[in-house]
């Protein structure tokens, strides 16, 4: 089978989350990734907890069906090494602070005269140039700058960041788009370019609908109400604590006589829908938190599983809110194939988040696990014609990790051999 990006190669400086879940996405679609690591410890997101039989849980998640190798950078021969690299790869990806690839001697003038066809693709906290050039890049530090900390939470508490590294995953993604964009365009004029992402644009283009109101009507956007799943709207559109103490997300600001038929599921007589006070309200307004304690109070009279039942019986969205250990035991997420097991030579047995997007005659694969630090030393050496005695001879120097050959000894060490 033929994937989307096969015969396309890159060259991966990324590290920890935003980089290498968008050099990941690409390798999902068959994109030869190679990450560049340090000897022995590789990169810094090895060491992130929690850990999975000795590996970090995230390195785990964001590489697979990548190859690594690891060099000393410091080293001459090493720069070597990279610049035939970059000869025959379509793209060197990282995301360093700005002028660290510079400084190190990637950056893109540099590899411009190796390759014209180069496509140098850079993501950063907050950009490449600008006030904030020099600042450390955060995922916290870009929800706040960005605004997602302040939209967060309820106007009853302090604003709050999102549940997860959310501008670290949403960066990622935009960067993996970027990169896909250039690989477009060098297709119409057959050139490289800088494609440049950062964390804070990411961040902003998240809540684009709020922004237009904003910029255009100087609407504000207050955190919600305490139960409020957003400010723009009301009590329809909130989440409810069950009898049994789980919670139930209602989305029912847009449905067709909805008070009506949310008072039939959880049995609240009389309707609200046959109050003259809430005839002509805007169930999307602030008016609404005024029968909130009605709704408030009719969740409670069944568990989450009860009310998710009436619900669908009424033709009403159903949304039970699940911890992470229920999301993938729910019978969508496994028919979507969203976990895939792997058998990882080190590490064991190993599952992953499946693929999110599936094309019906290219889909995904996961075809490498997770590497180990220098995984690929000798194979992608050899691809650049180095010999078995140049190789050697390389790893001596300590210019090539020979992780590889530590891992074999130890291997035979502990079959008493």
């Amino acid at each position: 089978m033929t994937l989307p990006y096969q015969g396309i190669r890159m060259v991966d400086f990324t590290q920890v989350q935003q980089g290498p879940s968008a050099t990941q996405v690409l390798a999902d679609y068959g994109m030869d990734v190679i990450k560049v690591e340090r000897i022995n410890d590789g990169e810094i997101g090895r060491r992130n907890p929690p850990r999975v039989n000795g590996i970090s849980a995230y390195f785990l998640a964001n590489n697979r069906n990548k190859r690594t190798i690891s060099l000393d950078l410091r080293r001459p021969e090493a720069k070597e090494i990279i610049y035939k690299m970059v000869k025959v790869s379509d793209i060197v990806a990282s995301n360093f602070r700005p002028g660290v690839m510079d400084r190190m001697g990637f950056g893109y003038e540099e590899l411009d005269k190796i390759n014209p066809r180069i496509i140098w693709a850079v993501a950063t906290g907050f950009g490449s140039s600008g006030p904030y050039e020099k600042r450390i890049g955060q995922d916290l530090l870009a929800q706040a700058l960005g605004g997602m900390i302040s939209l967060t939470g309820d106007r009853e508490s302090p604003p709050r960041p999102a549940g997860t590294f959310i501008a670290d995953f949403l960066g990622g993604m935009l960067f993996a788009q970027g990169m896909m964009a250039a690989l477009a365009a060098r297709e119409q004029t057959g050139r490289g370019q800088i494609v440049d992402s950062c964390l804070l644009n990411g961040m902003i283009v998240s809540h684009i609908q709020e922004n237009a109101a904003v910029l255009n009507l100087g609407k504000e956007y207050p955190r919600p109400h305490p139960a409020g799943g957003h400010s723009a709207n009301g009590a329809l559109y909130a989440i409810y604590e069950c009898k049994d103490g789980k919670y139930f997300a209602m989305m029912g600001s847009f449905a067709e006589n909805v008070l009506g038929r949310v008072c039939q599921a959880l049995e609240i007589e009389p309707s609200l829908a046959d109050d003259p006070r809430w005839k002509d309200v805007d169930l999307r307004s602030e008016e609404t938190w005024g029968f909130y304690p009605v709704l408030k109070a009719g969740f409670k009279k069944f568990d989450r599983d009860e009310v998710e039942r009436r619900f669908l019986e009424y033709d009403l969205p159903p949304g039970p809110v699940h911890n992470l250990q229920e999301v993938f035991e729910d019978p969508q997420v496994i028919h979507n194939e969203m976990i895939v097991d792997m058998e990882h030579s080190i590490y064991g047995p190993i599952k992953l988040t499946g693929f999110p997007v599936k094309l019906s005659d290219t889909p995904a694969t996961l075809r490498l696990p997770p590497p180990t630090v220098g995984e690929h030393n000798e194979e992608v050496l050899r691809e650049l014609n180095y010999t078995d005695d140049e190789i050697r001879a390389l790893q001596r120097e300590g210019v090539v990790g020979s992780e590889n050959a530590r891992r074999a000894a130890l291997d035979l060490i502990g079959e008493g051999i």
